[in-house]
């Protein structure tokens, strides 16, 4: 790249202070994209997304991609839908924004009336990243998936003419952004999707201030393993038979465990509290229905709250 190119670039990129994905530095703004000065380095914006992923990992995630976007596609999953009544996925829509506005009342109880900088991590269409835009706070969001119906392209659908909001291809267990960069970080149906859940919360607190809190919804937990790994062998072969091709297992757990949590957590730097688990009596009643009718428990959506601890 040209250095007249770099030294052209006139201000440090505004909030939320992105960084160079190979070097660390901090990134300015230029025409069509952001300038990493140290490297000589060049990252466009397409379509309002800075592309920050390294080209090694683009190489590696593609198949998970490609078949992620393709059972999305085939089961309906579209911008559209979120707020459709009568769409695919109706039910599952009215449950996960009953434990958003649940969890942002909690929120509010931690970090005040905001506004706050918020970041959305494997934010998809970005519905939870428009739901804190138009509650007032300031919200920056990332993802690997950039579908145009599903993935980070498709927020200008759910955006509604209301503010811009920086959107960014990244991965979550390294994220191209400052330090300490946020009071908020929200993993919306996301953090069982990383490949190493320890390396993932740490750097989900670095981004995250002093006193700042990590929001995990909408993540699988079981009880037990053995349930876990049933559910991901049960997908597996689904997704086998409606493709015709043997389907491998992704880099992913899947899901979470329950009595695996706080080990997780806390080594990581955070205070967990879980919101939303049934009581000892309902989740008995739960388990033998569930057993008698599937041969194993289904998963539960508590909601994560974490406390970043120093």
């Amino acid at each position: 790249m040209n250095q007249d190119v770099v030294s052209s670039a006139p201000a440090p990129a505004r909030f939320p202070g992105w960084c160079c994905s190979y070097c660390g530095e901090p990134l300015a703004a230029s025409a069509h994209g952001l300038v990493c000065a140290a490297e000589t380095r060049f990252f466009s914006t397409d379509q309002g997304v800075h592309r920050l992923l390294p080209e090694d990992r683009h190489a590696a995630l593609r198949p998970f991609l490609e078949l992620y976007q393709r059972v999305r596609r085939d089961e309906g999953w579209r911008a559209e839908t979120v707020a459709a009544s009568d769409g695919p996925h109706a039910s599952l829509w009215r449950g996960r924004e009953a434990r958003l506005r649940t969890a942002l009342g909690l929120l509010a109880g931690e970090l005040g009336p905001g506004p706050w900088r918020a970041l959305d991590v494997g934010a998809g269409s970005c519905w939870l990243s428009a739901r804190l835009v138009e509650a007032g706070h300031r919200v920056a969001a990332v993802d690997v998936n950039l579908d145009p119906d599903d993935g980070l392209m498709a927020a200008p659908r759910l955006l509604a003419g209301r503010s811009p909001l920086e959107r960014a291809e990244a991965e979550l267990d390294a994220l191209p952004l400052e330090p300490q960069s946020f009071d908020l970080v929200v993993c919306g149906a996301s953090l069982h999707y990383a490949a190493s859940l320890p390396r993932a919360l740490v750097e989900l607190r670095r981004v995250t201030r002093r006193g700042g809190a990590l929001l995990v919804l909408d993540s699988p937990v079981y009880r037990s393993r053995p349930d876990g790994e049933a559910m991901v062998a049960e997908r597996m072969a689904r997704w086998t038979d409606r493709f015709g091709v043997p389907t491998q297992r992704e880099g992913q757990s899947g899901y979470l465990v329950k009595g695996e949590l706080e080990g997780l957590f806390g080594p990581a730097g955070w205070r967990l509290e879980i919101h939303g688990w049934p009581g000892r009596l309902r989740e008995g009643l739960r388990d033998v229905i569930e057993l008698s009718k599937h041969g194993r428990r289904t998963a539960r959506f508590p909601i994560l709250l974490a406390k970043r601890d120093g």
